[in-house]
């Protein structure tokens, strides 16, 4: 796969206005195929249909599929890895690949060379793009180090919800690790509303289950300790979403068990009926 056309740019007000003429001149596209489909079901010649049809066909494969290599998460590949300039590291840049040039998007390129995406319109309808504390939010949360010290913080979290009389000032000082975590997350992305924001990615969704029911028992006494400790237990089920290759894993197990339904359904079937037997 050739990347010669690739190039990388700092994300500008001038790549925004490229973004908003490339969805206007998608919009066009649209308009002219919405065009032919009235002309088509208008005509009655069976030659001139057969050419509007193969002619719009073109029109609408022409857009591609994304670039498997330059999906969230993936390492840049190594061919571009020697054209990206060092003083882009942690800073937004235009969106690199081709299929997604009509969306309001930009890409931000790691020390470790991983690709992450982000949406360019406005975080919380507060912080733009261009925003200085978004932008102190993205090179946080792209920094290998962030992933690395929530990784540590969860794994102390479990340590410590194994000790039966642990101090409970030790559930203040992680829930509130973890809020500014999501902080920092809803800041650089944005909260739901736009593509590529915190709670598009089905894996955030557990980081907010887990702050929310923390709260929750900061102000309600549940009383069943066993209850309590349920909870807490899917504090663990966060390094999926801060290790890349963890979440691959779990993503494809996940995957598989949908292919598999119907045996599953099978298998349960007569292992229940061997139970009764």
């Amino acid at each position: 796969m050739s990347y010669n056309s690739i190039v990388f740019r700092e994300f500008t007000h001038e790549s925004f206005q490229r973004i908003e003429r490339y969805r206007k001149e998608e919009a066009e596209r649209i308009a002219s195929e919405q065009l032919e489909q009235q002309i088509i079901r208008e005509d009655d010649n069976d030659e001139r249909h057969h050419m509007i049809k193969s002619s719009k066909d073109e029109s609408i494969g022409s857009k591609g599929v994304p670039n498997k290599e330059l999906a969230v998460g993936e390492t840049l590949p190594r061919v571009l890895q020697h054209k990206f300039p060092p003083e882009l590291i942690g800073i937004p840049i235009e969106e690199i690949d081709s299929y997604y040039r009509t969306d309001y998007a930009f890409v931000v390129i790691n020390r470790n060379k991983t690709i992450f995406r982000f949406s360019a319109t406005s975080a919380c309808y507060i912080f733009s793009p261009f925003n200085c504390f978004r932008r102190v939010a993205i090179r946080i949360l792209t920094h290998p180090l962030f992933s690395t010290l929530v990784m540590l913080t969860i794994l102390t979290n479990c340590v410590f919800m194994t000790l039966k009389n642990a101090p409970e000032v030790n559930e203040y000082v992680f829930t509130t690790i973890y809020t500014l975590e999501a902080l920092i997350k809803c800041v650089a992305r944005g909260f739901i509303l736009q593509k590529y924001t915190f709670l598009r990615d089905a894996w955030n969704w557990l980081d907010f289950i887990v702050i929310t029911l923390a709260y929750i028992t900061f102000f309600i006494d549940l009383g069943n300790v066993a209850v309590l400790r349920t909870f807490r237990v899917l504090r663990a089920l966060k390094t999926v979403a801060v290790v890349p290759g963890l979440k691959t894993i779990v993503g494809a197990l996940i995957q598989s068990f949908i292919s598999l339904r119907d045996v599953s359904v099978l298998s349960s079937f007569i292992l229940s009926i061997f139970a009764l037997v």
